[in-house]
C-alpha cells in the first residue's frame, strides 16, 4: 500500500510540474515535482530500469498536461510527441538509479543528478532532431535573478543540485534553503536608463491581414515612434524581387512617419525554396535582413539562415530574430555579443492555436532579455506582443486573439552579462560532464547496495 501510494505522488507530482508554467506560474510546483521525483527514486531504490519507467510517465503525464494544446494541433500523433520529450526524463531516472545503486551519496550524488538533469534537458531541447525548448526546470524559475548568470538551463542545474542535496542528505544541505530565499526573495538592481539611450517603440498585432491594413494599425503609434515592427510573415512573399510594389506601400508608410520598420516576409531561393526573412527599412531604402535560423519543425518554414548578425541603424544595432529562434539560447547571444543593442522580433503563434500555447511561448522571449540584458519588442500575429525591458519584465503587452498596437519605451545597452560570454556554456559542460560520469560508473564500478524488490510502474 505504501508504495501504490508512493506512485499516485509522484504522478501527481508529474501533473502539477505543468502548473509551474503560464498560464500559471506557481513556479514552487516544479520544486516541489522535481522533489518527489527525486525521492521515489531514494526511497524506493528502484533499479535502473524503473528508474526508466518512473522518469517515462512522470514526463508523460508533465509534457501531456503542460502541452495538452498539441491535441488541438497534431492530434492523436500528440501522444507520440509527448513520449519523445518523456525519453528525457525517462533517461534521467535511469541514470540516477544506476549510479544510488553503484554507491554515490551525499554531495557526489546530488551533483551527479543536477548534471545528469540538465545534460538529459538540453539534449532535449536543443540537440535532439526534434528539439522542443518549453517546460525546462529553468524557465519556470523565469523570475530568479541568477538567470544573467547561468541562463535558464544553468537555473535548473542550481535547483536540482540544491534539491538532491536536501533528499539524499548531503551535510549542512539544508542551508540552502536559507540561501535560496534570500536569492528569490531579491528584488534586483534596477538601473536608471539614460536618456540617451532610450528608443520609442511599437509593435502591431494582426494575422492574415493586407498591407493597408497593418499600416493603419501602425498608424495609431505615438507620433515620437522612431521603430514599428509588424509580425512574421506579414507579407508571405518576397518584396524586394516578386512584389515590389508592397515593399513601396512600406517604405511610403515609413518615410511619411520618419521611423523605421522591422517586418515579417520571405526571400526567395533557388527553384521552390524560399527564407523566412525579417526585413529592416527606412523610408528610402532596406537596412538590412536576417533569415530564420531556426525554421520550426513539422511545418513547411523556409529553409535555415546561416547567420545571426545585428542590423546597423540610425537608432542603433538591432537583433531581429524570428519567432522560433529566440526559443533557443544561440541566436539571441549571438547577435549580443556582435554588438546587438535592442531587439526588435516579428512573431507568429497561429490564431487557429490554443491561446495557452500563445502565452506559454511568450516566455520564451523574457528569458533571453534577462539572459541577455537585452529590452526587446516583440509582435507577434495573434499574440502575445509584448514590450520587455532588459531584465525580462513586461512594459506592455496585448492579450492572444486580438488585434491592435502597443507602444513604449526601450534602452539600448552594449555591456555584457557573464551569461553572454561565459554562462551559456553550463549545459554543455553538464553534458559532458554526466556521459562520462555515467561511462565510469558503469565501467568502473559495481553494484554495492542489497537489491530490494523494485516498485513496477508497468
Amino acid at each position: 500500500m505504501e508504495h501504490a501510494n508512493r506512485i499516485l505522488l509522484l504522478m501527481a507530482s508529474a501533473v502539477t510540474y505543468a502548473f509551474a508554467f503560464p498560464p500559471y506560474g506557481w513556479w514552487p510546483l516544479a520544486i516541489v515535482s522535481v522533489a518527489v521525483l527525486n525521492g521515489f527514486l531514494y526511497y524506493n531504490h528502484v533499479s535502473a530500469v524503473h528508474g526508466l519507467m518512473a522518469g517515462f510517465w512522470w514526463g508523460m503525464l508533465a509534457f501531456g498536461t503542460g502541452l495538452s494544446w498539441m491535441w488541438n494541433i497534431f492530434g492523436p500523433l500528440s501522444l507520440l510527441l509527448w513520449g519523445m520529450l518523456a525519453v528525457f526524463p525517462a533517461a534521467f531516472g535511469c541514470v540516477v538509479a544506476l549510479a544510488w545503486k553503484r554507491g554515490l551519496k551525499g554531495w557526489r550524488m546530488a551533483l551527479f543528478i543536477a548534471l545528469a538533469w540538465t545534460g538529459t534537458e538540453f539534449v532535449r531541447c536543443e540537440l535532439m532532431p526534434l528539439r522542443f525548448p518549453w517546460m525546462n526546470l529553468g524557465l519556470a524559475l523565469e523570475p530568479w535573478p541568477l538567470v544573467s548568470w547561468v541562463g535558464g538551463y544553468g537555473l535548473g542545474f542550481l535547483c536540482m543540485l540544491t534539491v538532491a542535496a536536501i533528499i539524499f542528505k548531503a551535510a549542512r544541505a539544508r542551508w540552502l534553503i536559507l540561501i535560496w530565499v534570500l536569492i528569490t526573495s531579491s528584488p534586483g538592481m534596477r538601473e536608471p536608463i539614460q536618456a540617451d539611450t532610450v528608443v520609442k517603440v511599437a509593435a502591431v498585432q494582426a494575422e492574415g491581414a493586407a498591407t493597408e491594413t497593418y499600416i493603419t494599425l501602425a498608424n495609431k503609434a505615438p507620433a515620437e515612434t522612431q521603430l514599428i515592427v509588424w509580425p512574421e510573415n506579414t507579407i508571405p512573399i518576397d518584396v524586394r524581387n516578386v512584389a515590389k510594389s508592397e515593399l513601396a506601400k512600406v517604405q511610403a508608410f515609413a518615410l511619411q512617419r520618419k521611423a523605421l520598420l522591422v517586418f515579417g516576409t520571405q526571400t526567395r531561393l533557388e527553384g521552390p525554396k524560399w527564407q523566412n526573412t525579417a526585413l529592416t527599412i527606412d523610408g528610402s531604402s532596406v537596412l538590412g535582413e536576417h533569415g530564420k535560423n531556426h525554421p520550426v519543425h513539422l511545418f513547411n518554414d523556409g529553409e535555415h539562415g546561416k547567420t545571426a548578425l545585428p542590423i546597423i541603424t540610425t537608432l542603433g544595432k538591432i537583433g531581429t530574430p524570428i519567432c522560433f529562434d529566440c526559443d533557443f539560447h544561440d541566436v539571441v547571444r549571438k547577435m549580443t555579443l556582435a554588438g546587438a543593442e535592442f531587439f526588435a522580433v516579428p512573431s507568429m503563434d497561429a490564431a487557429g492555436w490554443p491561446a495557452r500555447q500563445h502565452i506559454q511561448h511568450s516566455q520564451l522571449f523574457r528569458v533571453r532579455a534577462a539572459e541577455n540584458h537585452r529590452s526587446m519588442v516583440v509582435a507577434a500575429s495573434s499574440g502575445v506582443s509584448q514590450i520587455i525591458d532588459s531584465k525580462g519584465t513586461v512594459i506592455q503587452s496585448l492579450a492572444p486573439m486580438k488585434s491592435g498596437i502597443i507602444s513604449g519605451s526601450i534602452e539600448r545597452r552594449n555591456d555584457l552579462t557573464f551569461y553572454t560570454r561565459t554562462g551559456w556554456l553550463t549545459p554543455w559542460v553538464a553534458l559532458a560532464l554526466s556521459l562520462i560520469w555515467t561511462v565510469r560508473l558503469l565501467a568502473f564500478s559495481k553494484p554495492k547496495m542489497p537489491q530490494p524488490a523494485d516498485v513496477s510502474l508497468n
